[in-house]
This record gives structure tokens, C-alpha cells and sequence, in this order.
């Protein structure tokens, strides 16, 4: 019977194509993953990965036995989910991911109701963002994520991961008086001048930025970057130029810099988990409550 922690080092290296990535993922040596692959090619008795490069790639029947560890690992958790369906209290450890302006607004009430309701149960919260915390679910490092998807881009999750929208966060303009009357008379083309501020290349929220630059028929000048939205609305506040965030990530304190909306821009907030842990109480549970605290958000937007 081949060893299932082979298998997933095999699984991983398909995803990840160099030792070194397995290895810093495991926490082992690379001498160690390839020692340990070398033995898993031993039992199945044939070729399961071949060098293209300066990587590695698997051989059909590398794939198909990535294939079938997929279908293991899932039935192994659905087992583990079904047992513990049969306790009588929800109890244990639970890890919520969450990204930084969701976590005020969702995973803190979320984590305060669970544990409220459920003595035998801890609650860890943990910052990261999508581009992160979907493989940590899909590497049973997190048991769910909330997560976001800009409405003009499309994202396919892992084989086994499964994601349940909540509700819609609109983006909007921020920006200092004077531009802030011009947009709202004239929309979003009314910036073509400005100077704008966004996040490094690469993020999603400046590829927002750029689309919805683009609808309004310019392309942005842009002039300050932060990798906070906290930080964009001080810039604005402090009239050096105007920026589109989500809706939810803007303070109170700068509630008055909304312009307006942009048309067809909205962050999809969800939940995201792996298929076969639904029945695990737990799980459940905390899809439950953020369905109940998301709701208000929902009906606001």
C-alpha cells in the first residue's frame, strides 16, 4: 500500500514543479522530498517524473496517481468529517482565514459567536489574502477562507475546494472636494486628469483600478502607491488624488470622500472550503454564522 505523506509530496510537486517549493511547503529538505519521492517510484514501480528544465514535470503515470491521491485525501477527510458528526457538541480547533478589511466586519463576530456558542470550541483567525489562503485551505492549513473575487475577473478553485458567495462589496471613488463634485456630475471620466493612487503592480485591487479606468475611456495617471486602503484614503484626504477601493474598507472617518460608484465594480466576498469537510460540525457552523452576519451587508449593498 503506497504511503499517503508520498503521495502528497508527489501531489504538491505536480502544483509547485521544483523541490525547493515542496520542501519550504513541508518544511524538509529537498534531499528529503527527493529521497522520499524516489522511494514512492520504487513501489509503484515505474518513471513518475521527468526534468523539463528547471523543472519537474509528471509522467502519465505520475498524473494519474495525483489523480487518485486526490480522491484519497478527500475520502479520508470526509470520514474524519462524518465521525465527528457524530459528537454530541461541536469542540476542537478551527482555523478562519480572513483578509485584512473583512476581518472587523465578518471573521471576529464569526469567531465570538462560535465560541460563544460552543465552549468546547477555539477559534484561530489568521490575516491573509486569497492568493494565499485558497492554498492554504486546499493544503488543510486553514479549514475555510473568506475570500474575494473582483467582478471582472474570473477565478477557478482547486480540484475539492468549493466557495459560497455572501454578498457584494461595490467599489467607489474616492476623492477630495473639488474632484468629488466634478465626478459626481460627470462619473468616473471626469479623473482622466488627476493624479491617482493605487496599490504595486500586480494587486488585485489596481487591476480594478486600470478596468474601470479603461471603461471610463483613459488610462489612470498614477502618482502614489500603498498596499493599504486606510493609507489610499489619507492620501485623498490630504488632497494629492483620488483612488477606487472597496466600499467596505473605507473608515468612518472618511465616509465623506465616497463619490460615487463605478458602474459594474464590486468585490464578491465568499466563504471558501474544502468539499470534504462540510459535514465536520465545526465547518458547518461557521458557514452558518457568516451567512447570518453577512446578511445585513448583503441587504445594504
Amino acid at each position: 500500500m503506497y504511503d499517503i505523506r508520498r503521495l502528497i509530496l508527489l501531489r504538491d510537486l505536480a502544483e509547485r514543479t521544483t523541490m525547493t517549493a515542496v520542501s519550504e511547503l513541508h518544511g524538509i529538505t529537498t534531499s528529503a522530498v527527493s529521497q522520499q519521492l524516489r522511494i514512492l517510484e520504487d513501489e509503484v514501480g515505474t518513471v513518475l517524473t521527468r526534468r523539463e528544465g528547471r523543472v519537474l514535470r509528471l509522467t502519465h503515470a505520475g498524473r494519474v496517481l495525483v489523480d487518485y491521491t486526490s480522491r484519497i485525501i478527500a475520502a479520508l477527510e470526509e470520514a474524519e468529517s462524518a465521525v465527528a458528526a457524530t459528537a454530541e457538541a461541536v469542540t476542537g480547533v478551527l482555523t478562519l482565514a480572513t483578509f485584512r478589511t473583512a476581518q472587523s466586519r465578518l471573521a471576529l463576530p464569526v469567531a465570538a459567536r462560535l465560541m460563544a456558542e460552543n465552549p468546547g470550541l477555539r477559534v484561530r483567525v489568521v490575516d491573509l489574502v486569497p492568493v494565499d489562503s485558497v492554498p492554504a485551505v486546499r493544503q488543510q492549513e486553514v479549514d475555510l477562507a473568506i475570500t474575494y473575487s473582483y467582478s471582472f475577473r474570473t477565478r477557478d478553485l482547486p480540484l475539492g475546494l468549493s466557495s459560497e458567495f455572501l454578498f457584494s462589496d461595490p467599489l467607489v471613488l474616492l476623492a477630495p472636494p473639488g474632484l468629488r463634485e466634478r465626478a459626481q456630475q460627470h462619473g468616473l471620466a471626469a479623473m482622466r486628469d488627476a493624479d491617482w493612487i493605487t496599490a504595486r503592480d500586480g494587486a488585485p485591487s489596481i487591476v480594478s483600478v486600470m478596468y474601470a479606468c479603461g471603461e471610463a475611456g483613459f488610462a489612470p495617471r498614477i502618482e502614489h502607491r500603498s498596499g493599504s486602503f486606510a493609507a489610499m484614503a489619507e492620501i485623498v484626504e490630504h488632497g494629492l488624488g483620488v483612488t477606487i477601493v472597496p466600499e467596505m474598507s473605507v473608515g468612518a472617518e472618511h465616509r465623506h470622500l465616497i463619490a460615487c460608484t463605478i458602474a459594474n465594480g464590486s468585490r464578491q466576498v465568499g466563504v471558501t472550503y474544502r468539499q470534504a469537510s462540510l459535514e465536520r460540525p465545526a465547518i458547518a457552523a461557521a458557514i452558518r454564522a457568516l451567512r447570518s452576519i453577512a446578511r445585513p451587508a448583503q441587504l445594504a449593498s
